[in-house]
This record gives C-alpha cells, sequence and structure tokens, in this order.
C-alpha cells in the first residue's frame, strides 16, 4: 500500500475517533487540499506535499452542553498525550502513533471563540491556540461524506475559497521556510485546480471588504505578479524543479493572470 494511502488512514481514523464531536470541529490545515482534491472535486491530481499535524478549527458552541470534551473521548481512546509545555502538566496535545508516523492533532480557534466552548467542548486540559483572522476558515465550512471502516463519515473542512484567502493572508507570516513554501503552494494549488474558476472567484470577491483584504493582494503580488518574485521559485520546487524553468514559469503567469484579473 502506497505511503500516502497509510497516512490517509491514520488521519481518517484519527477524525473518526472523534465521533460526534466532529460536527463542531473543521479540517483546516494542510490536508484540506487533499481533501478537496480526493473527496470535493474527484480529481486525479499530482502529489500534495502532505502534513505531520492534523490542525481542526473549533467552532463556536454557545450554551450546549457535552456528555464527554473531546480531551476526555481522546484520552478514554488510548492516544498518546504530550505536554505543551516541558515541566508544565498543561495544556496537553494528543498524538496518533497508531500508523506510519505520529500525527499531532492540533486545536486552533479564533479570537472570537468563548472560553465557554473551549472549557466545555474541548475540556481545559487540552491545548488550543488562538489565531487572527481565523475566523475565516470556521465560516461556512463544506461537508465532505468519506468512506472509511465500511462507513460513511461526515467531516467538515474550511470552505476552498476561504482558505485561499486565509492562506494568502497568513502564509508571509511563517517562521519555517518550509511552511511558507507548502503555504504559498497550497493557495496556487486551489487556484490551478479548483474545477469552478468563476465560482472561487466569486468567493474570493466576498471578502472583498475584509479589513485583511489588501494584505492578501499585496502578498499575492509581491511573491507572484511576475517570473521575477520569489513565489516562482517557489512554485517549481512543487511543480518539477527538473524541469525546464522558463516553461513552469510560463505556466504558472497563464494561470495567475486570472487572478491578477480578478484582484483589480
Amino acid at each position: 500500500m502506497p505511503e500516502l494511502e497509510r497516512l490517509e488512514r491514520q488521519f481518517l481514523a484519527a477524525l473518526a475517533a472523534l465521533g460526534d464531536a466532529r460536527e463542531q470541529l473543521v479540517v483546516v490545515g494542510g490536508w484540506c487540499p487533499f481533501l478537496y482534491a480526493k473527496y470535493l472535486w474527484h480529481r486525479s491530481l499530482p502529489s500534495i506535499p502532505t502534513t505531520l499535524d492534523i490542525d481542526l478549527g473549533v467552532m463556536e458552541t454557545g450554551p450546549a452542553r457535552f456528555p464527554s470534551t473531546v480531551f476526555d473521548s481522546l484520552k478514554r481512546q488510548g492516544f498518546a498525550m504530550e505536554r505543551l509545555y516541558a515541566g508544565e502538566e498543561e495544556p496537553i496535545e494528543f498524538v496518533s502513533k497508531r500508523g506510519v508516523v505520529e500525527l499531532k492533532i492540533e486545536f486552533i480557534t479564533s479570537f472570537l471563540t468563548s472560553d465557554d466552548t473551549l472549557n466545555r467542548f474541548l475540556g481545559k486540559s487540552l491545548a488550543c491556540n488562538r489565531i487572527d483572522a481565523f475566523e475565516i476558515l470556521l465560516a461556512d465550512p463544506i461537508l465532505l461524506d468519506i468512506p472509511h471502516a465500511r462507513k460513511r463519515m461526515r467531516v467538515r473542512a474550511a470552505e476552498p475559497g476561504s482558505f485561499m484567502f486565509h492562506k494568502g493572508i497568513s502564509f508571509v507570516m511563517r517562521s519555517d521556510e518550509y511552511k511558507l513554501e507548502k503555504d504559498l503552494f497550497y493557495l496556487y494549488f486551489i487556484w490551478r485546480h479548483h474545477p469552478d474558476r468563476p465560482d472561487l472567484i466569486r468567493r474570493l470577491r466576498q471578502h472583498a471588504r475584509h479589513e485583511l483584504f489588501d494584505n492578501f493582494r499585496q502578498n499575492v503580488t509581491e511573491y507572484l505578479a511576475d517570473a521575477g518574485r520569489p513565489g516562482y521559485a517557489i512554485l517549481r520546487k512543487f511543480l518539477g524543479a527538473s524541469a525546464d524553468p522558463r516553461s513552469i514559469n510560463k505556466e504558472i503567469k497563464e494561470d495567475l493572470d486570472a487572478l491578477f484579473q480578478a484582484l483589480d
């Protein structure tokens, strides 16, 4: 079985372990392009860079109460636990070690999400990061129907246009060079492979009034406005490092011309 297939099984098994809690969680990280390609667009696409994190966005639950917190559920199912900070008992992160690698399960939410949600839904001991503008990824998620263990599993994921918009805002803030490059590729991947580009443009334009839309436009322009910008060299690493750079640059430019027209 190819390694990616084994990795996907491990990823889906971790999602399945969340049970009913998946209704309040949104896949928001590097697994999104893979899910879009395979389960939303149903396309056979080139290799997608994978991630060893399972990033899950936490939606606001309001006054709802839950019979068990996510922390209690994952602990009960035997997932490995790691301290976020050495020497401190809490907060705790969970890690899936039931597969080919260790997959860290990370929870992220917006500054707009209530403490009540984090305490009563996630559990006070579970690590959860708050990130600026993260509400972009939590708004209007798509719902995927994924086969797993001879059943169907409902999985929420960030809407592709919102994911692309958020990557365009946030990739420049990555301190890790490879993560910056991978996030920029994810942005381009969605633009290149989305089967309904007019709809993607429409969804991007829905963010035009967002206070960070100018940041999105500026970042994309700075990295991808022409072949002399740093984004071209980054994308070539993922699109075929051994191919003729001029040919790849031409391909990238032809793809992106319509994006810059949409951003005008």
